[in-house]
């Protein structure tokens, strides 16, 4: 922090002044930040760069998405460039963008090293529930259309065999996802997790299960949405109390992203309070280059009306022949 404090120290970078000849994309200044401007070619070519759905995350219009760019993206990483290199002495780097990614790596290392064990303690004390296995119970399920078929199967079924289970699963079960694999729905929570983190499935049939012992069967269909299941109880297992041993890395490394944000956060703050002057964004409204046109949800890419070019795909040869 007091490393900070001299670098926050270092005075004014100088006025910002907007420039004026703003609709065309010729290198105009946008902004300008002591010696360092920032032109409409500049912001043009960042701003080429972006996907669709990158350029929505500034906004949902064209205007919005230029200006948040502009504020968000270039003016602060101009303004952390200049301080980086008053700091050169301690960053040594012949590049601006290279002192800038030299000053986050100094925070970063000042936020891990300002991560203490106590505050992982701490951490997994309060999230404790994120880092348990709840008790779970191993579910095989063969989901059929109606109930009808359903009672069918558990008369058929009667105390039933793997063997006989697993065929059954494979020949009749609708859920084309589990029914090569005997239908196995893996260990499920009361919530309806399974231990895959990407698989939930409904808590009807952990509360079913539930009523039943290991290896039995559950006696009655249970509705699943629009279709019916036949549950098989296979296996239990106890709740596994976390152990902050095992997750102390990653609680330190959630930790030190969140001190760093807020560390970058608070300093690209207190450099705009006193970097940053005579700003205004409404002079971008003038700011249409043709170029850009493409980049604007709702007008048509120049690159739709180019005539389509026919394509012919010749033979190639595999090792079973051609194809």
């Amino acid at each position: 922090m007091q490393r900070r404090s001299r670098w926050l120290g270092a005075g004014l970078f100088g006025a910002l002044v907007l420039g004026l000849g703003l609709a065309r994309a010729d290198g105009s200044a946008v902004a300008r930040l002591g010696e360092r401007s920032i032109g409409a070619s500049l912001l043009l070519a960042r701003m080429a760069r972006l996907l669709p759905f990158q350029r929505a995350l500034f906004g949902a219009s064209w205007p919005e998405q230029r200006r948040q760019f502009l504020e968000r993206e270039l003016i602060p990483e101009v303004l952390l460039e200049q301080e980086a290199a008053r700091a050169d002495q301690r960053l040594v780097s012949p590049r601006d963008r290279a002192l800038s990614r030299a000053l986050l790596s100094g925070l970063q290392q000042q936020a891990v090293a300002g991560v203490s064990e106590s505050e992982v303690a701490e951490y997994y004390a309060q999230h404790r529930e994120s880092y348990e296995e709840p008790r779970s119970i191993l579910i095989w399920r063969i989901l059929l259309r109606r109930d009808e078929d359903a009672r069918a199967l558990l008369r058929e079924l009667g105390k039933p065999s793997e063997s006989l289970w697993s065929r059954l699963a494979r020949e009749r079960s609708i859920d084309t996802a589990t029914h090569m694999r005997s239908g196995s729905l893996g260990f499920v929570a009361a919530d309806g997790q399974t231990h895959m983190p990407q698989v939930r499935v409904s808590p009807a049939l952990f509360a079913a299960a539930e009523r039943v012992k290991d290896g039995q069967l559950v006696p009655e269909p249970v509705a699943e949405g629009d279709a019916v299941a036949v549950l098989w109880r296979r296996a239990s297992r106890a709740a596994q109390p976390g152990r902050l041993s095992a997750v102390s890395a990653d609680i330190r490394a959630l930790l030190v992203h969140a001190r760093q944000v807020s560390e970058v956060q608070a300093l690209t703050e207190g450099l705009r309070r006193n970097g940053l002057r005579d700003y205004q964004p409404a002079l971008l409204a003038g700011f249409e280059p043709r170029v850009l046109e493409a980049l604007e949800p709702g007008r048509p890419s120049a690159l739709a009306t180019l005539p389509a070019r026919p394509v012919s795909l010749s033979p190639r040869t595999t090792d079973s022949g051609l194809r």
